[in-house]
């Protein structure tokens, strides 16, 4: 697992390498630790930016701030994790917005950090290991399940949107929310089933995915609204 701490304070680099070392050696895990002292190091690394697990980034920086170089790793990938050491709490709502995995605050606790660490991990891995067998006319398409935005159905059909492309599938719905319900999927309205993790926007009785309006029953709204804000204190909190 990749792992990248960029940071322009050299006790807080020094610190924060020696914690993550700490970390993944009681658990076992391969890593692959790469330390950059400021965010234009790491804009010159194209291979950092998209085939990194997870980065850890000090909010204030000089020049590029890490919130400012976050904002562009989102624009190359959308699949890393993004763990912010600040010292303040303003940049939260601003964090939503490159869907950042958590926020550590100044003095680093290694307790805490190691929580959190080992959460992110267990994610990833999760991620990486879970896909669903979507077939359409003989073919089988394997589309992992954390690229999928939203799902649709109509006529008994179904069409899941993913990130790259959109497959039709025959299938029910009840059954598909069932089984997407553990990673965050919820069933907004009896014809749309979304990943939580992709809404850009709530409005009243609609919200947004990928610039998509997609309408939220009228019953479920509040238990929605309950649901999204419990999964977003889970990542930025």
């Amino acid at each position: 697992m990749r792992v990248v701490i960029c940071d322009d304070e050299l006790l807080q680099r020094e610190e924060l390498r020696e914690y993550i070392y700490k970390v993944f050696e009681e658990v076992k895990e391969e890593l692959e630790l790469l330390i950059f002292k400021s965010a234009e190091e790491v804009l010159k690394e194209k291979d950092v930016l998209n085939h990194t697990d997870i980065f850890i980034l000090d909010i204030k920086m000089d020049e590029v701030s890490g919130m400012d170089l976050a904002k562009i790793i989102r624009k190359e990938n959308d699949i890393s994790e993004i763990i912010f050491i600040t010292s303040l709490v303003d940049y939260i709502q601003e964090g939503y917005t490159v869907r950042a995995y958590r926020y550590l605050l100044k003095p680093i606790n290694y307790e805490e950090l190691k929580t959190h660490l080992l959460s992110c991990i267990n994610d990833i891995k999760k991620k990486k290991d879970n896909f669903m067998m979507i077939e359409n006319k003989g073919i089988v398409h394997k589309v992992p399940i954390n690229e999928i935005m939203y799902i649709e159905v109509a006529k008994k059909e179904l069409t899941i949107y993913a990130k790259e492309n959109s497959y039709k599938t025959k299938s029910s719905m009840d059954k598909i929310e069932k089984e997407l319900e553990k990673f965050d999927f919820y069933r907004c309205h009896k014809s749309y089933l979304v990943n939580m993790k992709y809404i850009e926007t709530i409005d009243k009785n609609e919200i947004i995915i990928n610039g998509n309006k997609i309408p939220v029953s009228k019953h479920r709204i509040s238990d929605f609204k309950k649901k999204f804000t419990l999964l977003l204190g889970d990542i930025i909190c």
